[in-house]
Order: C-alpha cells, then sequence, then structure tokens
C-alpha cells in the first residue's frame, strides 16, 4: 500500500480504514472510520491537509488534491470513479459523480448530489439539499427523501466492500 511521508508529514489511517494496494496517498491526510480509497485513487496532502469523514469512499481513479486550500470531505460521501476534488469542501451525505470535477474553494452543503460530469467551478457555493448538474455546475432541484436515502446506501454499501478487500489483503 503506497502511503507515504512528505516533508514530516505522514498520513493518519483509522484501523477500521482501507487503502488499496493501488492506491497513492501522501501527505497530511486524515482518513476517517470505515473510510476507503480504491485502486489507482491519488490522494496528495503535500500542499496543505485533506480529511476525509466517517465511512466515505473515493472510488477508482479519483484525484484528491489540497493546493493552497485544504480540502475537506465529510462523513458518508461517495466520490464516483475519476472524480477530481482539488481543495474543496464537501459535505456529510453527498454523491459526488462519476467524472465529476470540484475546484477550489468549492463548498458543497450536506444532502446533495453532484451529477456525473459536472463542473463546480472556483468558490462555487452549494446549498444544503441540492442536485447539482452541467458545466459549470448548477442546482436544478431541491433532493427528495429517496435521494437521501441513496446517498446513505451508496456509502454503507462501499463501506462493506471496502472491509471485503481489507479481508483479502489481510490474508495474504
Amino acid at each position: 500500500m503506497p502511503v507515504i511521508e512528505y516533508l514530516g508529514k505522514v498520513p493518519k489511517l483509522h484501523p477500521k480504514s482501507y487503502v488499496s494496494p493501488n492506491a497513492f496517498v501522501s501527505g497530511d491526510v486524515e482518513l476517517g472510520e470505515g473510510s476507503s480509497i480504491f485502486d489507482y485513487a491519488v490522494v496528495r496532502g503535500d500542499l496543505s491537509t485533506i480529511k476525509v469523514g466517517k465511512y466515505s469512499n473515493i472510488q477508482d481513479n479519483c484525484s484528491v488534491h489540497a493546493g493552497l486550500t485544504p480540502c475537506s470531505i465529510g462523513d458518508y460521501v461517495t466520490v464516483g470513479h475519476g472524480a477530481v476534488i482539488h481543495g474543496a469542501t464537501i459535505g456529510s451525505y453527498v454523491i459526488v459523480g462519476i467524472n465529476s470535477t470540484v475546484l477550489d474553494g468549492a463548498v458543497i452543503g450536506d444532502n446533495c448530489i453532484i451529477g456525473a460530469g459536472a463542473v463546480v467551478t472556483p468558490n462555487t457555493q452549494i446549498p444544503p439539499e441540492s442536485m447539482v448538474l452541467g458545466n459549470p455546475a448548477k442546482p436544478v432541484k431541491k433532493l427528495e427523501d429517496h435521494h437521501k436515502l441513496t446517498i446513505k446506501l451508496s456509502a454503507e454499501s462501499y463501506a462493506e466492500l471496502a472491509q471485503r478487500y481489507k479481508q483479502i489483503f489481510e490474508q495474504k
């Protein structure tokens, strides 16, 4: 598992978190309980801090980087395949869709879905309970209860999947 110290900063991984042996994590990164980083994702806290809350997942081929602005990802967040989060704040109970981008200084409220391919431009503020689509990304409607349940179930299912992978790699 390529988890490395960078300039004296060592990633802090909760014992119940999972980092794929094919992922890369460096620097000032904190990964919460039950959270996961999957194959070929890169989480680089070399310039600033990155904090990932509980039961959040960063899926395959994602990039999470803290440039001049720290990066924060809340609890029960799903960061879909190929997404990029750069120096942004993501609330709790959020889906960041496949191949979407959230840029420096953007703040995503709790209970949001950022649609696949959306681009949240720098310093954009997304209110809680928003469905966000497009480039540049804009809220298009308020989330309904079934959307909120989907967000929670997504995070929980990835937490279970990560634990199964963790058991496989611990047996080797």
